[in-house]
């Protein structure tokens, strides 16, 4: 675990690159990498870590540009990351020290490996052309509570999650019913809400009665470049007087004992699964460290807030409506998420109205409002 106030950059390339030069100014911190061949990074690995020395202010002086190697590529690739999301502390040096050459050997040079060519479909422009896991985030969370980032020019995207399905029935309710099948008819009726009016487009995780692992239904949110990600759940209780909604994102300590052992149930949907939680944690494990999740975070609670406003008319909310707790189905770093207890199956009051039509429509419709004012700024 990093220290407060320190923040960990994860970039995976297509190929060996090292650090050419590190630029802090007024916008932000820009990074300008250089193609290296293998022989080459081996020796940078062997040689360990090193402080990278930064340039303070604006564009390279001729000065400072003599002290950079010549790129192996016609031009160097660069990351520039905005000022508010990331900042050097402490004051920089006013130039750029020389990079060290690998260490001189005796065997004979070898020639120096073509450059890494961009994948076809992404861009002839040689400053894009090393593929990140992840998509690029905001500047800051704002900019994704009123009016989120284009996607080609496309509408923005929500990726809506009908919680359990298969072999995980979920909650059993006192009639009987599976909760399974209350999410995929709200998740189902949200859906159709939003396309009808057009403004946002939508996806489902599953729309239909199949199995799907936690971590797949992130990935699902992730591959799509979701702009925001709602998982439908019912909750159930030993104590048949328990009722009503609440909203959940997420957090490595949860705000109360309640909130401790729902995500603790939900979380247990792959072992129903036979999914082995050993494999499939990894893509979140650090997850609270992550530079995106510190990004998505603000943003997922801006719109629990939103959804609870926007319900609160529309169906009852079990005491304070807003929890936290580490969800698996919310880690995704890069997705603001917020899962929902549409209320508890195990009372007579919330399974009549989340089995009935009328009921789960009232909730799709407000749900519905809830993801168009967050996306569309409105």
């Amino acid at each position: 675990m990093f220290s407060p106030g320190i923040a960990r950059l994860v970039i995976e390339l297509a190929g060996p690159l090292e650090i050419v030069t590190a630029r802090n100014s007024a916008t932000g911190l820009t990074l300008t990498l250089r193609r290296i061949g293998d022989a080459d990074f081996a020796a940078a690995v062997a040689r360990g870590r090193r402080p990278l020395p930064v340039v303070s202010g604006g564009p390279p002086s001729a000065a400072a540009r003599t002290n950079v190697p010549s790129p192996a590529a016609p031009t160097a690739p660069v990351f520039e990351l905005p000022q508010d999301m990331f900042q050097t502390r402490g004051t920089p040096p006013a130039t750029v020290a020389p990079v060290a050459a690998p260490p001189a050997t005796t065997t004979p040079a070898t020639p120096a490996p073509q450059p890494i060519q961009p994948p076809p479909a992404r861009t002839t422009n040689a400053t894009a052309d090393i593929p990140l896991a992840i998509p690029p985030q905001p500047a800051s969370p704002q900019r994704r509570t009123g009016g989120v980032r284009p996607r080609n020019g496309s509408r923005p995207l929500v990726v809506i999650d009908a919680g359990h399905g298969g072999k995980d029935v979920g909650a059993i309710s006192v009639n009987g019913g599976y909760e399974k099948d209350v999410t995929l008819a709200i998740a189902r009726a949200t859906a159709a809400a939003l396309r009808r009016r057009g403004k946002v487009d939508v996806r489902l995780t599953r729309d239909d009665d199949r199995f799907i692992p936690l971590g797949g239904r992130v990935k699902i949110a992730q591959l799509a470049r979701a702009d925001l990600f709602v998982s439908i759940h019912a909750d159930s209780a030993p104590n048949s007087q328990a009722r009503g909604a609440s909203v959940y994102t997420l957090s490595s300590v949860a705000s109360d004992a309640v909130a401790a052992r729902l995500a603790a149930r939900e979380n247990k949907a792959d072992i129903i699964g036979g999914v082995n939680l050993g494999v499939e944690a990894p893509d979140v494990g650090d997850i609270m460290i992550d530079l995106s999740r510190r990004a998505t975070g603000n943003v997922s609670v801006a719109f629990a807030e939103t959804l609870q406003d926007e319900l609160s008319d529309r169906i009852k909310f079990r005491g304070e409506f807003h929890h936290f707790a580490g969800f698996l189905v919310l880690k995704a770093p890069d997705v603001p998420s917020v899962l929902l207890e549409t209320g508890y199956v195990t009372n007579t009051d919330d399974a009549a109205l989340l089995f009935s039509a009328a009921g789960r429509k009232r909730v799709a419709a407000g749900v519905a409002r809830a993801i168009e004012r967050h996306l569309l700024g409105n």
